[in-house]
């Protein structure tokens, strides 16, 4: 049953990333191409309710979804209402996470643009430039716009699965909480796996062009610019990863005790 959860994850994710593709890019592109193949299987059923791609691909989630669930139900032996909870919290969380992490490196970012990952990253962002333009958001403020909303309505989302799916009841606070702890995590889980990755990458000296060093590098690059300036070379030798993830790991771990602390 795990392994059918974890190929189940695997399709959702990649569902999510064909939606930031254009179609026009796939002929250039073989990962992308690779995403297309993959997918194109799984937007079968839905193609039988409509002939729209973006809804299709929207569908195809929810049915992920619920399969989930029912793996979840026959894993805990509860209710499917249960199981469909835990699933659609999942699927908020990754959608949170991803959100976080594009943030970050878009305001990392210095350089880079017209790149296929930071063409993905801007892609992600349209809806949120729609909202902010409708409460008025100046353009200067749009990073902290985005933190500040995406984290109130993860709150709020997961504050409503929690009562009206899963019991148990969770405050405002709580789920505010639970965000901030998502978002911490990232930093000694996620970040620096990256960090660690494109440190390994860099001694075999991959392919430039190719989409998915230009994400790993679009994501490493960012967060080790910081640290490489006051880190200098040891012997000719680069170690502000190493540096980055020392920290990562000791200012995460002290961040997630902290949040966890106040919750309390």
């Amino acid at each position: 049953m795990f392994f059918i959860k974890a190929i189940i994850d695997i399709c959702i994710v990649i569902l999510l990333l064909r939606l930031l593709i254009r179609s026009s890019e796939v002929f250039f592109d073989p990962i992308y191409r690779l995403i297309y193949r993959i997918t194109d299987p799984l937007l079968t059923p839905s193609q039988y309710i409509t002939r729209d791609v973006t809804k299709g691909i929207f569908m195809s989630i929810l049915g992920l979804v619920a399969l989930r669930g029912l793996v979840y139900m026959s894993i805990k032996s509860t209710s499917f209402l249960f199981g469909a909870g835990i699933s659609l919290l999942d699927l908020l969380r990754l959608l949170f996470q991803g959100y976080m992490v594009f943030l970050f490196i878009s305001v990392l970012s210095q350089s880079g643009f017209g790149t296929t990952f930071v063409n993905m990253i801007q892609r992600a962002f349209i809806p949120l430039n729609r909202v902010s333009r409708r409460f008025g958001v100046p353009r200067r403020h749009f990073s902290l716009f985005v933190f500040l909303f995406l984290l109130i309505l993860y709150a709020l989302l997961s504050f409503s699965i929690y009562y009206l799916m899963i019991p148990k009841t969770i405050s405002a606070i709580e789920g505010l909480g639970e965000g901030l702890l998502l978002v911490v995590s990232l930093f000694p889980g996620f970040f620096s796996l990256i960090i660690i990755i494109g440190a390994l990458l860099s001694w075999v000296s991959p392919d430039p062009h190719n989409p998915v060093v230009q994400a790993i590098y679009g994501i490493s690059e960012p967060l080790l610019r910081p640290f490489r300036r006051f880190v200098p070379l040891l012997g000719g030798l680069d170690v502000s990863p190493i540096v980055a993830i020392l920290c990562f790991q000791i200012l995460g771990r002290f961040g997630q005790q902290l949040i966890i602390g106040l919750m309390m």
